[in-house]
């Protein structure tokens, strides 16, 4: 699966462009910027998000992950 991120400081402009995409996202928020996370990213997204002034852009292949793990005990907040 590829991932795409999308760093910027207007939150607005990666909201549009989220909403735009066919794709599930995340978006987060550090000081002073915001992270956009798009997973199963087509070429197409990645062109979009070129786009999208005041952005950088990166493109991974994801190699290996857990979505939720868990620590094998039931509790009030287990999925």
């Amino acid at each position: 699966m590829r991932v795409l991120f999308v760093e910027g400081k207007e939150e607005e402009a990666l909201r549009a462009l989220a909403r735009e995409l066919p794709h599930p996202y995340w978006l987060l928020e550090g000081e002073g910027l915001f992270l956009l996370q798009v997973f199963g990213a087509s070429e197409e997204a990645a062109s979009r998000a070129r786009e999208v002034p005041g952005v950088k852009v990166w493109a991974f292949r994801l190699q290996d992950g857990v979505v939720y793990g868990g620590c094998g005990k039931r509790s009030a907040t287990s999925p």
